[in-house]
């Protein structure tokens, strides 16, 4: 799998290894079997006007996906580390953690999880976190 991270934010202080690292880890964990991913770190008002665009959606949001493959996965998945910064605050987590919740959301959508229905969200959540922990004990510490 081709992992590509761009527009990383000097905030942020997890490497473009690292990132790619939980990328790899969470895609083999889920059985996520990707041609490429691209994650990209964008502002605000960026990912607002994506999610008015490409979705129909003005509501802000902190991370959009998007498959562009046919026969395999080709997944592409917007940040807003405006929004994870404020996320961060609100949650008591450090950014560098909200930063690989929503890469790893990003991923579970790429793998067909839905997060619109509220049971949906809820299966989605439990397995952001047991994912979360995977990582940390695998990458992190």
């Amino acid at each position: 799998m081709k992992i590509q991270i761009h527009q990383l934010n000097p905030e942020i202080k997890l490497t473009k290894k690292r990132l790619k690292d939980i990328c790899q880890v969470t895609c083999n964990e889920i059985g996520l079997d990707t041609g490429s991913c691209d994650i990209i770190f964008v502002d605000d008002p960026t990912l607002e006007k994506m999610h008015k665009v490409y979705l129909n959606n003005p509501e802000p949001t902190d991370v959009i996906t998007f498959d562009l493959g046919e026969e395999s996965v080709e997944g592409e998945i917007y940040i807003s580390v405006d929004r994870a910064k404020e996320q961060s605050c609100l949650y008591n987590v450090a950014l560098d953690e909200e930063i690989i919740r929503l890469m790893i959301h990003g991923l579970l959508h790429l793998k067909g999880f839905n997060d619109i229905e509220d049971e949906d969200r809820k299966e989605m959540k439990k397995e952001e976190y047991r994912l979360i922990e995977l990582v940390k004990k695998q990458i992190i510490t």
